[in-house]
């Protein structure tokens, strides 16, 4: 008689991965690997019925809801950009991305010598800024056809601009342009476009409570999932990146399932292989 594989208990070491995945074609949407402080919670929703003093008599379940929420222990673009309900805009030279350049210059020992700026402005520079000592932005020179003091002139065949006749060698400026960057990644967050549906997925590694060298792959399925457009993110160090899925059902599925617990028998090892995505049709 072949041996029927249960399992009831393990150890949760941490999670490993999640991805997200489009429910009609399968495609990968976003795919995050330092989570954090993962939760599932469960709510249901209820009715009662009364007696005249207002005492429960009955209590009827009617809805029940999922929602699952995790930290992203650093910044993660291709998340952020799903929760904006766009995608990652990846540059190349076919398709740039349009980026702010914050770019400091000095003036040269010729204080007449052009200075050429790194990239290629979309729109001419019209002022330029000394730079205090504590790095703050001090007074403005205003842009000129030709040259003098207290004005620069710019060369935009050579995108080089010439300091005032009356600038010191070796002080600072700043100046600020755009350009088209041909090497850049960027996020859009807008009004009209929100997070869309789909399959996430979370591997989870423990062990067996017996055997303790024994790897566990858990896998966390969630068939019609849908990211929270409301989120907080904090730029510092030790700013985590929050999110949260919805668990919604299917409305044409008999079942309704909302999200499901699969450990499969083949994921079990000694060595912590990798793990392969469970099907829909896999139950645990």
């Amino acid at each position: 008689m072949e041996k029927v594989f249960d399992i009831n208990n393990f150890a949760i070491d941490h999670v490993l991965r999640g991805i997200m995945t489009s429910g009609s074609d399968g495609s990968l949407m976003w795919s995050i690997n330092q989570i954090s402080e993962p939760s599932l919670s469960v709510t249901t929703e209820n009715a009662q019925a009364v007696d005249a003093l207002g005492g429960t008599i009955v209590e009827f379940d009617r809805a029940k809801k999922a929602e699952f929420s995790a930290q992203n222990s650093l910044f993660d673009l291709s998340l952020y950009a799903a929760q904006q309900g766009n995608e990652k805009k990846v540059a190349d030279k076919t398709e740039t991305v349009t980026a702010p350049a914050f770019e400091t210059i000095t003036v040269p020992a010729v204080v007449t010598d052009p200075v050429r700026l790194s990239h290629k402005p979309n729109t001419a520079p019209t002022e330029i800024y000394y730079l205090k000592g504590d790095d703050t932005l001090g007074q403005a020179v205003k842009r000129s056809d030709t040259s003098g003091a207290g004005v620069f002139t710019y060369d935009e065949a050579t995108q080089a601009i010439t300091f005032p006749t009356d600038a010191k060698p070796g002080d600072p400026y700043f100046v600020q342009y755009e350009y088209e960057a041909t090497q850049a990644v960027s996020v859009t967050g807008d009004a009209i476009n929100f997070p869309k549906s789909g399959k996430f997925i979370m591997e989870v590694l423990g062990t067996d409570i017996c055997n303790p060298s024994t790897l566990i792959h858990a896998f966390i399925v969630f068939p019609n999932a849908k990211l929270d457009a409301n989120v907080d993110v904090s730029f510092t160090t030790d700013g985590n990146h929050p999110f949260k899925i919805r668990a919604n059902q299917s409305y044409c599925d008999r079942k309704k399932v909302l999200f499901k617990i699969v450990i499969p028998a083949d994921e079990m090892d000694e060595e912590g292989g990798a793990a392969d995505t469970p099907s829909e049709d896999e139950t645990v």
